[in-house]
């Protein structure tokens, strides 16, 4: 062994030897003790914050922890996170907060929360804020997170990069209004962070929203829903330069009540790939390729990758691709998705599965204009038989609906290989998107990757 290595792992085990587990217990505790074991627990949160250190793990007792903050006076390392955490099998409640928040990860990093119930009863801007630049690496994880009167529980800001949140419970936000409440934000240039397994539902005006340049992040396998629907809004929200997002295998269901231009997904920016999420009984549209004009900025659904995606009984459409203004909706490829319309639409008249809107383009655009979108082996289906027109065109001359067999002999270049067929879904209405052996697209072709779109 060479002297360097000799030195290395010397110090690794120092390291690890240092690490210690506190206690705090806001009923027995007291700040005078060493807080080294639940019988000599420390009484506040601030004690721990102030005490903790790369590798030190705290234990909070059950009981509610009323206006304080998890904010620790310095970070983590690598492989030395500063841990708090639920004593096992108890439930500790953070409640209240201070200086706008509960906990607090302002440049910190390697922080690790979980099991606990972060809950505010009283206007917050946010409960959890992750943010700036030195704000990396942090876990949030197996936790309770709501906000009824605030706007957003869960805020990833300020280029804050490479945190996680996963397996948390995030609910209840916004004031009952469209314009309020999303659950988990990332905002401001926060890039490569990790939302993944939360169950997020009855924020008012998206579930999970990335906005401001906030860019290589990845939504995956969480569900998002409401079980009120006065609390329905939108479940994804790209906005405003949010690139190259990653949106893959979220089930998103029973949203969009609150208006009826609610979207299960909604992009308004570029290179994003949206692939094998499920989205079904949404009131309004499924996934919607947006591009306007908002506060001044030009916002674009440029090259996105939309592929192998199940959409099912959306109030409106399934899908929407808007264009408005200057702003145009182009490049975007959709690629073997099963899309299914639904009998009739919010205002009780004929539901398209997919609408191509110009109409409010600057420059007028005849029908059959697709602005290099491409639609490629995908599924349509009417739930109402013999239902003509799977296509609207909505163009400043009218409307124009085609049927997908008319669409591949007009514009075979940018309509190609898809099908008209019922795909004989085991139960749709309980999200339930297994195929019945008899369907058209089981076993292979389109239908190849739809084990994955239950998961």
């Amino acid at each position: 062994m060479s002297f360097i290595t000799a030195v290395v792992l010397i110090c690794l085990t120092a390291l690890s030897a240092s690490a210690s587990t506190f206690y705090v217990d806001g009923v027995n505790g007291n700040d005078a003790n060493p807080g080294a074991s639940a019988l000599t627990a420390w009484r506040t949160i601030e004690k721990a914050n102030a005490a903790l250190n790369p590798g030190d793990t705290c234990l909070l007792r059950a009981g509610v922890y009323a206006d304080t903050q998890i904010a620790p006076a310095r970070s983590g390392t690598p492989g030395n996170a500063i841990t708090y955490a639920a004593y096992q099998g108890e439930t500790p409640e953070i409640t209240g907060g201070k200086s706008g928040c509960i906990v607090n990860l302002d440049q910190r990093s390697y922080v690790v929360v979980r099991g606990l119930k972060v809950h505010s009863p009283t206007e917050h801007d946010w409960v959890v804020r992750i943010s700036g630049e030195k704000a990396q690496h942090n876990r949030i994880e197996g936790c309770d997170i709501s906000d009824p009167e605030g706007y957003a529980p869960v805020v990833i800001a300020d280029k804050a990069s490479y945190n996680t949140i996963a397996g948390c419970t995030v609910h209840d936000t916004g004031h009952g209004e469209e314009g309020s409440g999303d659950c988990i934000v990332l905002n401001e240039g926060a890039h490569h962070n990790t939302v993944t397994k939360n169950r997020c539902y009855n924020a008012c005006h998206s579930q999970i929203m990335a906005i401001n340049g906030s860019s290589h992040n990845v939504i995956s396998g969480n569900e998002m829903c409401a079980t009120d629907r006065a609390w329905a809004g939108a479940g994804v929200n790209l906005g405003l330069y949010s690139d190259a997002n990653l949106v893959v295998g979220n089930r998103i269901h029973d949203l969009g009540y609150i208006t009826d231009q609610k979207c299960a997904i909604q992009v308004n920016t570029a290179h994003n790939l949206l692939q094998n999420n499920a989205v079904y009984n949404v009131g309004a549209f499924g996934i919607s390729l947006q591009s306007y004009p908002y506060g001044g900025q030009r916002q674009e659904a440029i090259g996105n990758i939309v592929a192998n995606n199940t959409l099912s009984n959306c109030g409106r459409q399934p899908l929407l691709i808007l264009s408005k203004v200057d702003c145009i909706s182009r490049d975007n490829r959709i690629v073997s998705n099963l899309v299914v319309g639904s009998p009739r639409d919010w205002y009780g008249v004929h539901a398209w599965v997919m609408i191509f809107d110009t109409y409010h383009l600057t420059e007028p655009a005849q029908p059959g204009r697709w602005f290099g979108n491409v639609f490629e082996n995908n599924l349509f289906f009417h739930s109402l038989p013999g239902e003509p027109g799977m296509v609207l065109c909505s163009h400043r001359g009218g409307t124009t609906t085609w049927s997908v067999p008319e669409l591949e002999t007009k514009f075979g270049g940018s309509f190609r290989g898809s099908i008209e067929a019922d795909p004989q879904f085991v139960d749709p209405a309980r999200g339930d998107f297994d195929l019945n052996p008899t369907s058209p697209v089981a076993g292979g072709g389109i239908g190849a990757m739809l084990a994955s779109h239950d998961d």
